[in-house]
């Protein structure tokens, strides 16, 4: 029996034992009975949450739509009560983070003007790591160790080996961050979590409500891997569907703990809600005098990762100025990078740049074109004097002009790539255009195609997003700045 069949046989013994029952997460009314204006020119939202047709549970919302007081009907367990949710002590009430997998910012904050998540603050850009991956995000903002390699399955230069991501995904080795929360489905379903999404989905909200159910005070922190699948197969429209269930979760929450309560969401990366098709560049590389092989022996082999489907690539070659210079050949390739003694190549396919690092600060040193376009952005910093006369740029100044950029806080994310990000980094990463993927492609068979995915440098691969009821945040955020953040809203 094949590797392939052997896989395909595991997973549908796997979805044969999984125990698929009736609804059993709360649900909060998806609309208000009635809405009214009152005298001072407040919104307030009647809602019946028993189904007897008769309000019993009202919210105000401010001037700027966001929810502030809540009002219970009085019942024969406690008398009616009024909550303003600006004075709740955020340090006394229990603090619910939910974590969930691939949500691009603008699709958030598009659904924060069309009245979604008003019980939080409005939400705030938070830029993902290069590439933009799960492990390593979450690695950033919740802690951990570093990650062994972008993906599961990875190369060892030393051992001379490609090896597989199953185990090591399926086992957690990949994600040490894990260990650092309250709730997370077994790892036997994440084999699934691409195939029967909403299927996974369910059973993940089960636990989550589960586990919140148990949480009496302190911060408690879940995630949900079915959100990546939900994303990948279903594209915008899926990623909107479970984005207004989790509002409505975060409702029933409310509702339940009488307001006694603060939530965060957030996400790991962004996502581009466009597939097109999975490329290989074998054929390209062997026309050009390559070897695509699996060890290094030849100075003409290359190695890359195929696992997942990801809008980027990582090779492993003893001449990454080659293979990128081939690469860029592919209309589908944009940006090209890999390291070289003190400095880090970015090449696009008519312009080349050096980029280096020095005390915490970048330089973005153009031979050719302009492959990031940053020239305007360095210019205006320039005339700031926020570049030193060595050339190189004061890093948070760089990171709040390029936030909106197509290419977010690039030379940093970059560097960190090559730098410390992981143990074991590759030797040149390409980007390819939204739409084309490269990776698994059994993976490919088995999803039936990925309508959206991540990876990329491009903006909406790589902005996310975080939304608290705890209170405002900076309007943009690096990843390892949320949880410190939060904290201070916290304990303000």
């Amino acid at each position: 029996m094949t590797k392939q069949r052997k896989k395909i046989t595991y997973l549908l013994l796997l979805f044969c034992f999984i125990p698929v029952g009736c609804r059993s997460v709360p649900q909060f009314p998806k609309r208000p009975l009635r809405v009214q204006i009152t005298s001072d020119g407040s919104k307030v939202l009647a809602f019946d949450t028993n189904k007897d047709r008769q309000a019993d549970y009202w919210q105000r919302e401010d001037a700027n739509g966001r929810k502030v007081e809540l009002r219970f009907a009085a019942d024969k367990e406690q008398p009616g009560r009024v909550v303003r949710l600006d004075e709740v002590d955020a340090g006394k009430v229990p603090h619910f983070i939910i974590a969930l997998d691939g949500v691009p910012y603008r699709l958030v904050q598009e659904l924060y003007g069309a009245g979604c998540f008003r019980l939080f603050y409005p939400p705030s850009r938070m830029v993902s790591t290069f590439p933009g991956m799960t492990d390593l995000a979450f690695q950033r903002i919740f802690g951990g160790k570093q990650p062994i390699a972008y993906q599961a399955k990875h190369f060892d230069r030393k051992k001379n080996k490609l090896f597989s991501g199953d185990d090591i995904y399926l086992s957690g080795q990949a994600a040490d961050w894990s260990n650092r929360l309250d709730y997370r489905c077994s790892f036997k379903w994440d084999a699934v979590a691409y195939i029967f999404p909403d299927l996974v989905f369910e059973h993940e909200l089960e636990g989550i409500v589960k586990a919140f159910s148990e949480v009496q005070e302190g911060t408690s922190i879940v995630y949900s891997v079915a959100t990546a699948g939900l994303g990948t197969r279903g594209g915008r429209e899926a990623i909107i569907k479970y984005l207004r269930t989790i509002d409505q979760l975060c409702e029933q929450i409310f509702y339940e703990r009488r307001g006694e309560v603060q939530i965060t969401l957030l996400a790991d990366h962004g996502h581009n809600m466009s597939g097109r098709g999975r490329v290989s560049f074998k054929e390209l590389l062997k026309e050009n005098g390559y070897c695509l092989t699996d060890k290094l022996e030849e100075s003409t082999d290359v190695v890359t990762v195929e696992y997942g489907l990801v809008t980027y690539a990582a090779y492993f070659t003893a001449d990454p100025a080659g293979v990128a210079k081939v690469l860029l050949q592919d209309p589908v390739t944009t940006i090209a990078c890999y390291p070289r003694k003190d400095a880090v190549v970015l090449r696009s396919i008519n312009g080349m740049a050096m980029l280096r690092h020095k005390n915490g600060r970048y330089s973005y040193d153009v031979k050719k074109g302009d492959p990031l376009q940053l020239k305007n952005i360095i210019e205006h910093l320039r005339q700031q004097g926020k570049i030193d006369k060595d050339g190189f740029i004061d890093d948070q100044a760089l990171f709040e002009a390029t936030v909106k950029h197509i290419y977010p806080d690039p030379l940093r994310r970059i560097w960190q790539a090559f730098n410390g990000l992981v143990q074991k980094p590759a030797d040149l990463i390409v980007c390819l255009k939204d739409g084309w993927v490269h990776g698994s492609k059994f993976f490919e068979v088995m999803i039936g195609g990925a309508t959206s995915t991540h990876g990329s440098l491009n903006q909406i691969n790589s902005v996310t997003f975080v939304l608290t009821t705890l209170g405002t945040l900076p309007e943009a955020m690096r990843l390892e700045e949320v949880m410190p953040a939060l904290k201070k809203l916290q304990t303000n």
